[in-house]
């Protein structure tokens, strides 16, 4: 099985074709869909690369030459869009999954401490409350709905049993962007882990890991790729840090060599791998990242916050809180309510008109609708949504 094809559009032939833009992205014929933090719609391509194998498997059997070249594509694509080598990434069924396996990975001692941010996505909590029972303190950094975690609010919270650091590279509510790298360079001086999940902004802005030891992020959000699916980086130099969790025969240096039996552990990334993947969750994945290579993330990132800056300053005439930082340095997630409103009635309003958006609750519990809308969204889209409110 061949790689999925390229992409045959550009980003200014999606905005100015309407029928491009319908041909690629299926979803815009039915509803105004501006709810990527949440879960995705398949473009085209990743339908086709899925289907694809769906029926070349069904006819031979599902071996993995079928998605070796899908494979090899998605892991350059993913080291690609972070900045790092192919080999330090390995891939994971979700976020959550990474995460999890990066907490249960490293050898804790009693005494240690971990900071995280008071009001994350419970993916980038639980993992870290569990080492409680390990002897591992967890300590909160303040949540400020108005901002994101900024690099004082994280130096205030590091002593010297601090092994790691764990944050969002965006809130999942509020959208509120952290500085990975300026964060990530304080961190590294100090020789304090650094560990990011990176679901809200991977696919959406450009994200580096250079200054980060451990990152992840599930396919089926900004990266435009089916559920069950996501990459796991994890830095070089950090792979005797981490040990493997999960042990089985893909996790080895010699992975065909049934006879051998040696735990001798890959030399990258994927000795986290313990066994066969999710063959067609790798497929769809490749083909959405090669999607997203060829628009590129610097255009990406730019047409999204275009977007939110046409966006914000007319939520804020009307009267409503925009949470998360201004129309020019928050993410793809606007996130907004208005006193004297009634969220929830607010939302069942617009799902009923078809504009597929989120509720969600502030770190202070206010009910919000969240918007998070995509490079291929127009403007038009947009303020057909004002004009509803």
């Amino acid at each position: 099985m061949s790689a999925p094809a390229a992409v045959s559009f550009g980003l200014e032939e999606l905005l100015r074709d309407e029928a491009v833009r319908r041909r690629e992205f299926p979803v815009v014929a039915e509803t105004r869909y501006f709810a990527h933090a949440a879960v995705c719609p398949l473009p085209a391509c990743v339908r086709d690369a899925m289907s694809g194998y769906l029926a070349r498997a069904g006819r031979g059997g599902q071996f993995e030459h079928l998605h070796a070249p899908a494979e090899a594509a998605l892991r350059g694509s993913a080291a690609g869009l972070l900045g790092a080598d192919v080999d330090e990434i390995a891939l994971v069924p979700s976020t959550s999954a990474g995460l999890s396996l990066i907490a249960a990975g490293i050898a804790w001692r009693p005494g240690d401490s971990v900071v995280i941010s008071e009001g994350d996505f419970p993916s980038n909590v639980y993992p870290w409350l569990r080492l409680q029972a390990q002897g591992v303190a967890v300590r909160s950094i303040p949540a400020d709905p108005g901002r994101g975690v900024s690099v004082p609010d994280v130096l205030a919270q590091l002593d010297s049993t601090t092994r790691l650091v764990a944050l969002s590279s965006a809130h999942y509510a509020t959208g509120a962007r952290v500085d990975v790298q300026a964060i990530g360079r304080e961190l590294g001086a100090r020789g304090i882990l650094f560990c990011v999940d990176a679901i809200q902004t991977l696919g959406a802005l450009p994200t580096s890991a250079e200054h980060v030891d451990f990152l992840v992020a599930d396919a089926h959000k900004w990266l435009l790729g089916p559920q069950g699916m996501g990459v796991l980086f994890v830095r070089r130099s950090r792979f005797e840090t981490l040990q493997p969790v999960l042990v089985g025969w893909k996790s080895v240096r010699s992975e065909r060599d049934f006879v051998k039996q040696q735990l001798d552990f890959a030399p990258g990334a994927r000795r986290y791998e313990p066994g066969s993947l999710n063959a067609l969750g790798v497929v769809g994945v490749s083909a959405a990242l090669q999607l997203l290579a060829s628009v590129g993330a610097t255009a990406i990132g730019a047409r999204i916050a275009q977007l939110r800056a046409a966006v914000v300053p007319e939520l804020q005439r009307r009267g409503y809180e925009v949470l998360g930082g201004s129309a020019a340095d928050g993410s793809g997630i606007i996130s907004f309510l208005r006193d004297g409103t009634d969220t929830a009635s607010l939302y069942k309003a617009l799902d009923a008109r078809r504009f597929v958006v989120s509720l969600r609750n502030d770190p202070r519990g206010r009910p919000c609708i969240r918007v998070s809308p995509h490079f291929y969204n127009t403007t038009s889209e947009l303020e057909q949504l004002i004009d509803e409110l």
